[in-house]
């Protein structure tokens, strides 16, 4: 297990900038996931950790030792890819021991350490059974086990929930988080999934266009993302344009929607132009007008979606926005939907909007 260190990191193909400037610092044993849209370097950058592209420029340090001239096969790293590259003529005892074979290690020590991992990924009694003849899921905890047998100092996922349906990815996340936990190694997922990248890591990054636009606790991050860019991509959201009318001690009033009222628990500027973030779990939404008049959008339903816990509204505000909100669904199940064509008021706490600066 190490520490990773990544700094000032460039990779260009011709006049194509791919990896632009990539900082990135990661604890021993802790989790990062890597999230970003296709395209945006994700890939790239696991490629360079692992060593099969060499950088334009820049560091890549393991316990603060630079590894850009070591060879792949010296960086001791674990790989576990989107289609598994499992060898289809080797059982899976014979897929987990190809590393460590290739290692030297004996056949007695081989032994132990591939019965503990088949233990540790709960596969004890198909160590027999050739990859065709396991699910997905199953082949996705051998492709893990194969990686983690060697104790790498690094563990690199890319995509590798990307292949399984909906239920069984659900399930995997929670395999993959107990037994990154369990082995403490240092790991790095990427994905494109927000969810997938929410629940796995300790720390998300959000990569956009070759950069790293954002790192932090994945709660922290949603909460308060920073900009606009990594509000939209990381989970819903809903922007609004907006003035500051007034400044009074530590609130401040904002003017959205073509004349509503907002308050907010935070010091502005009067005069200032700047965005509001809301997303739209943080709305409340009721067909009556509340009792206070502050923070609430009035406004008129134009689609609702059932989505088994929740319902999805589509809300047209007063000057024409659509306004996404998420509106929890009670036990009578569909009828607690708002009816389409009804009007609506959506009302969110001061300390749930987001405020960047007007682009």
């Amino acid at each position: 297990m190490a520490s990773l260190e990544i700094e000032s990191l460039c990779f260009s193909v011709g006049s194509h900038d791919i990896l632009r400037s990539v900082d990135l610092q990661l604890e021993d044993g802790r989790c990062l996931a890597l999230l970003g849209p296709s395209g945006c370097g994700k890939t790239t950058t696991l490629r360079c950790i692992a060593g099969f592209i060499r950088p334009t420029s820049g560091r890549i340090a393991f316990n603060g030792q630079s590894v850009i001239e070591r060879p792949v096969h010296r960086r001791n790293v674990g790989l576990v890819f989107q289609d598994y590259a499992l060898f289809p003529h080797m059982n899976v005892m014979e897929n987990i021991s190809y590393g460590l074979r290739r290692r030297g290690v004996d056949a007695r020590e081989r032994r132990r350490r591939i019965d503990d991992v088949l233990s540790l990924v709960q596969l004890e009694s198909f160590a027999e059974r050739l990859p065709r003849q396991l699910s997905g899921g199953q082949q996705q905890r051998v492709a893990l086990a194969r990686a983690i047998v060697i104790q790498p100092d690094v563990l690199l996922l890319d995509e590798p929930l990307g292949a399984l349906d909906r239920k069984l990815r659900d399930q995997m996340q929670v395999e993959l988080k107990r037994i990154q936990r369990e082995t403490g190694t240092t790991t790095i997922i990427v994905t494109h999934d927000q969810e997938e990248a929410l629940s796995l890591s300790d720390r998300l990054a959000v990569m956009l266009d070759g950069r790293i636009e954002a790192v932090g606790e994945p709660g922290a991050l949603y909460r308060q993302p920073g900009s606009r860019a990594v509000m939209e991509f990381l989970g819903a959201s809903n922007i609004f344009a907006a003035t500051v009318t007034e400044v009074r001690g530590e609130e401040s009033r904002l003017r959205i929607c073509d004349g509503i009222e907002f308050r907010l628990s935070r010091a502005l500027e009067v005069g200032s132009r700047v965005q509001v973030g809301i997303r739209p779990e943080q709305f409340t939404a009721s067909t009556a007008a509340p009792a206070g008049s502050d923070n609430v959008i009035p406004g008129t339903v134009t689609e609702a979606i059932f989505k088994g816990s929740h319902a999805e509204l589509h809300v047209r505000g007063p000057d024409g926005t659509d306004i996404v909100v998420q509106q929890r669904i009670g036990n009578t199940g569909e009828n607690d939907a708002p009816v389409i064509g009804g009007p609506v008021f959506l009302s969110v706490d001061p300390d749930a909007i987001v405020i960047f600066e007007r682009g």
